[in-house]
């Protein structure tokens, strides 16, 4: 099949939403299909290049509003691109390019993927409901990651019998151990001794705060990987909550077998969000890849639906640090515990987070629309 996909962004930007798309779509071009992502630039020059078999086409960019990126060339790029395409997938939320599907001609079968609603901006939510409405009335099917995204979400359940659960997964050959990142497991074991881990964006809805919180009473290492606004004031933090011989603050690690190796020398991943921004977490597949328990929080949105309570990972309720620190300390003083956990989250990663089952499954779901589309059309010119 020709599959346009329409996303916010693309690799080399990164994000959760974006690593999904990349790994998406490059697994379906492995599988044949002809894959066009089309994306917005991050300035005022558009592009087209190939990347690992997908053409990846940037819109030229002149600004951004309330978030949502401002492409002026976008309905005219849909179109071309689409009139070529067998199927298009729009990634939400992403408002500008849900109103341009609109225009489609209504035989180019439109589907989504539901990441999450548009949490930040509610202020616009009345002006933009009814253009979103549309857009799911458009859609041949719409999928989702987990359960919650339907339960939880303003809109979707309305459209329980269009929705499909086809989870996201990553690629297991980066996380796997070798020589390479265990000996890096082996140095940071070492540095920190036994430490929770934390991945991510430093921005507020991550709880990196409640974390530090957390670990005024925690008597393990806290190390924290990642880069974003807060760095600043978190620093700032850890130096007035005289947390610096237990809190670490790496920043961004770029080196594939260090960054592994965090996971591999860690004794469990630490998620602590506190809004709904947060909407799955992939981090958490990482760490079950690497066989490791994840603590979370229990918010109203996919991530407490990706583990299983009390089996692959701990729970705790956003915003109590208290509750945080005694999930931790539980791991840290339970070995059995952690191995325990360990080892159920890597069984469920295998059953439900690859890559190659996300891309499969994905594959299902356009051929059964594809079919269900040609079967509509075929009916409507008979009528005609």
């Amino acid at each position: 099949m020709k599959i346009l996909h329409i996303g916010k962004y693309y690799h080399p930007f990164s994000g959760g939403m974006e690593s999904v798309v990349k790994d998406l779509c490059e697994g379906l071009h492995l599988k044949g299909h002809d894959v066009t992502v089309l994306c917005s630039s991050t300035s005022l020059k558009g592009s087209e290049e190939t990347i690992n078999g997908v053409k990846v086409v940037r819109l030229p960019r002149v600004g951004v509003l309330f978030g949502q990126n401002l492409n002026p060339t976008i309905l005219k790029k849909v179109h071309e691109l689409a009139k070529e395409a067998d199927l298009v997938h729009v990634h939400c939320p992403n408002p500008l390019a849900e109103m341009v599907s609109l225009t489609l001609p209504g035989d180019i079968p439109v589907v989504a993927t539901y990441h999450s609603d548009v949490v930040r901006q509610k202020f616009l939510l009345k002006l933009y409901r009814r253009f979103f409405k549309g857009f799911l009335n458009r859609t041949q099917k719409i999928f989702v990651p987990t359960k919650n995204h339907i339960k939880f979400s303003q809109f979707l359940p309305d459209y329980q019998e269009k929705c499909e659960i086809i989870p996201f997964g990553i690629k297991e050959a980066p996380f796997t151990s070798n020589e390479n990142n265990l000996t890096c497991a082996r140095k940071y074991r070492k540095k920190f001794g036994a430490y929770a881990l934390f991945v991510g964006r430093l921005v507020e809805y991550k709880g990196v705060e409640v974390l530090l919180e957390a670990a005024k009473s925690c008597s393990q290492h806290i190390v924290i990987v990642g880069d974003g606004p807060l760095k600043g004031a978190l620093n700032q933090k850890i130096k007035e909550l005289k947390l610096d011989d237990k809190v670490s603050l790496l920043g961004k690690v770029k080196d594939q077998d260090e960054f592994v190796g965090l996971y591999h020398g860690c004794d469990m991943l630490v998620l602590p969000s506190i809004t709904p921004n947060e909407n799955f977490g992939i981090v958490q597949l990482e760490a079950m890849a690497c066989s490791k328990p994840v603590v979370t929080t229990n918010l109203k949105s996919g991530v407490p639906a990706v583990g299983e309570k009390g089996k692959t990972c701990l729970i705790v309720e956003p915003g109590n640090s208290l509750q945080l620190a005694n999930a931790m300390t539980m791991i840290f003083n339970n070995q059995e515990l952690k191995y325990k956990l360990g080892r159920a989250g890597r069984a469920r990663f295998e059953d439900h987070y690859t890559c190659k089952g996300m891309i499969d499954s994905q594959v299902s779901a356009y051929k059964r629309v594809k079919e269900f589309s040609t079967i509509i059309s075929k009916h409507g010119k008979k009528a005609a």
